[in-house]
């Protein structure tokens, strides 16, 4: 998961843009009488997230029975997505805030959507909540098993909110010598906190990252194993732990948790790998 900076407008702005210049009068109206309160679960949101209590949160469906459920829905599908709209310009802006265009969440696949951190099927009053849209592939918008928290340790990590980048916990380890088998896991430093540990634990598992992580291992591994026996040849035990070494930490200075940082590393640092596997 990769740190983003949060967006930097309001649910409001996106509303009342949303509805400028509509024909619908009334409707119009009725949204602007239901913002103020939609306003309140914003800031409730982000007070409730710092502190890992989203789950606490209710499931508001109607805004004092000003605006129903589909309305709420409506804000996001006919509004903030519709590109004619001028809250289209919000939603852009909250894809585009992605770092190179890749999805923060699994840090591989390109941005192609927004995912609602919490879903708008169940959450409809932050439909177009800007801190509830985070920038995403469409595997991990379509795909993640956690659909909403019912305790702190069940919320996946929020890119707005979840700084974990300075600390390094992405691991990998050989689970299989012949035929060769990879898996990814989280091996936090002490400092880090029980919550902390099975939140980002979920997360791995909430957007099936290590089968994605390991699919590009093998494909990785696959490029460099010629390379690997000829080190191993030339140079042994220590020439080809040097190799993977210096691959290592190359890739750690670029990102610490990346999956090749980790996969060099799981790679270097198995005594069975280096001295079974070219045998």
């Amino acid at each position: 998961m990769r740190k983003i900076d949060k967006p930097t407008f309001k649910v409001r702005d996106v509303i009342i843009s949303g509805i400028s210049g509509t024909m619908h009068y009334d409707y119009s109206k009725k949204i602007e009488s239901a913002v103020d309160f939609i306003e309140i679960c914003e800031t409730e949101f982000e007070d409730r997230k710092r502190n890992n209590e989203l789950f606490l949160l209710p499931q508001h469906k109607v805004v004092d029975g000003i605006l129903n459920e589909d309305e709420l829905k409506n804000l996001y599908g006919n509004r903030m997505l519709a590109k004619e709209n001028k809250s289209r310009d919000y939603y852009d802006k909250i894809k585009n805030s992605a770092p190179y265009g890749r999805c923060p969440l699994c840090t591989l696949r390109p941005v192609s959507t927004l995912d609602h951190y919490l879903p708008k099927s169940l959450y409809p009053i932050y439909s177009v909540t800007p801190i509830n849209l985070i920038p995403s592939c469409r595997d991990c918008n379509t795909d993640k098993l956690i659909s909403y928290p019912r305790n702190s340790e069940e919320e996946t990590l929020h890119p707005y909110f979840d700084d974990i980048e300075n600390d390094s916990w992405l691991k990998m380890k050989i689970v299989q010598i012949n035929p060769l088998l990879f898996e990814y896991y989280v091996d936090p430093p002490e400092h880090w906190s029980d919550c902390l540990r099975k939140r980002t634990e979920k997360h791995l598992l909430s957007f099936n990252l290590n089968e994605l992580f390991c699919s590009h291992a093998q494909e990785e591994f696959g490029n460099i194993v010629s390379q690997l026996r000829l080190l191993y040849k030339m140079g042994g035990d220590t020439g080809l732990k040097a190799f993977l070494f210096d691959a290592y930490k190359s890739r750690l200075n670029s990102n610490m948790n990346s999956w090749q940082t980790a996969f060099y590393y799981g790679l270097y640092d198995s005594d069975c790998f280096i001295k079974q596997y070219f045998k």
